[in-house]
């Protein structure tokens, strides 16, 4: 326990350190390229050279002046983009600005404070943001969504104009998200007959989206369900009855699952580039990518077990856990089933998830308490006696 309280609080001060001080932290790590990529950590990064594969800058002002055939990953306080991109671009700054030199093959992942995208910029794919603000003036092929508290859009999403956007908080642009989480700074909203017919269609559609989106994810999660019971009949039970009986202590432990499986793995993930890249520059390419293939693979399949569980597996134990307790009021024989506790509560639980900002917490705590009671009838299988 100790060992993992050790590794939490080191992960959290990684996230919490700015590029200079990581800089301190490893003074040997220098810009280079490995193959086609280019590896840039500078203090001042710009980038004038085009760049046949992928680049990763690391720098307290980040500029990228020439192409990109392939992705971008920056993370850097100031961000300016100002060349063509062939793939995606994800990046993490305080303030980002793409200009109106901008075109992107793919997609845009965006986390930080400020994102500005300037007319004449154009992102074929769709853009996920999380941050405080978020300006879209350019033209954007697929859907916006993510979690913002600032949004205004006076460019096109799939075809659409800004103009002809519903001014709700509570709705995605584009048919792939059903919510979107924010305030949407547009315009008034649609004036003319022509302005309105089409909002209305566009309504319409974002209603059968959502329909859609409800059915998927239930089907998702019924089956995810259905798995854990035929192999592990009473396991959701079983964590259900642990969130009831120590909540907070199953909050906790969510929270600290959260920090150490995440957080630690960002650790562990810097930690194996470090060595990798360390190996490259003695010439053992080889012993470089057996590193990076094994244990990359080891850690991106506890990630996405961890990221399977949280997101399905967390979930089932709140629909177990509420699909039984109002069953239990109805007919015990019926919340004795394996079966109709998860279809009631995964059914509560996806209506209350449509709810903007109510179906965020909702999800949060589910979240939490189910990675925390995880954790607690872990510890308790490893206590007890063979």
């Amino acid at each position: 326990m100790r060992r993992l309280l050790v590794l939490a609080c080191a992960a959290a001060l990684l996230a919490a350190c700015s590029p200079e001080d990581l800089s301190s932290l490893v003074p040997t790590v220098r810009s280079g390229s490995v193959g086609k990529d280019v590896f840039l950590f500078e203090d001042e990064v710009v980038s004038n050279t085009p760049v046949e594969g992928d680049l990763f800058a690391w720098g307290t002002t980040v500029a990228i002046n020439a192409p990109v055939a392939g992705s971008v990953y920056v993370y850097g306080r100031e961000v300016t983009l100002n060349a063509p991109v062939g793939g995606s671009v994800t990046v993490v700054g305080r303030e980002v600005e793409l200009t109106n030199a901008v075109h992107l093959g793919q997609g845009l992942l965006f986390g930080g404070l400020l994102l500005q995208m300037d007319k004449g910029a154009r992102v074929d794919g769709g853009v996920t943001a999380a941050g405080y603000q978020v300006l879209l003036d350019g033209t954007i092929g697929q859907s916006v969504r993510g979690a913002m508290l600032r949004l205004r859009i006076d460019g096109t999403v799939g075809g659409v104009p800004g103009s002809r956007l519903p001014p709700s908080g509570s709705l995605a642009f584009g048919a792939k998200v059903p919510l979107l989480v924010g305030r949407y700074l547009g315009n008034a909203g649609p004036t003319s007959g022509a302005d309105r017919r089409a909002a209305a269609q566009i309504d319409s559609n974002q209603l059968r989206d959502r329909a859609l989106a409800f059915a998927r994810e239930f089907i998702t999660l019924f089956v995810f369900g259905l798995l854990t019971v035929a192999f592990r009949p009473t396991l959701l039970y079983v964590m259900a009855d642990r969130v009831r009986s120590s909540p907070w202590s199953s909050l906790g432990f969510g929270v600290f699952v959260i920090v150490v499986g995440y957080f630690g793995s960002a650790l562990l993930a810097v930690v194996l580039g470090f060595l990798a890249y360390w190996l490259l520059t003695f010439g053992l390419d080889v012993l470089a990518l057996t590193l990076v293939g094994v244990g990359g693979g080891l850690l991106a399949l506890g990630l996405i077990l961890l990221t399977l569980f949280g997101a399905y597996g967390t979930k089932l134990v709140l629909a177990a856990w509420v699909g039984r307790a109002i069953l239990r009021r109805v007919s015990a024989r019926v919340a004795d089933s394996r079966i109709w506790p998860l279809v009631l509560g995964g059914i509560l639980y996806l209506l209350v998830a449509q709810i903007p900002y109510v179906g965020l917490v909702v999800a949060l705590a589910a979240t939490l308490f189910g990675l925390g009671a995880a954790w607690l009838v872990w510890r308790d299988l490893r206590a007890a006696p063979a």
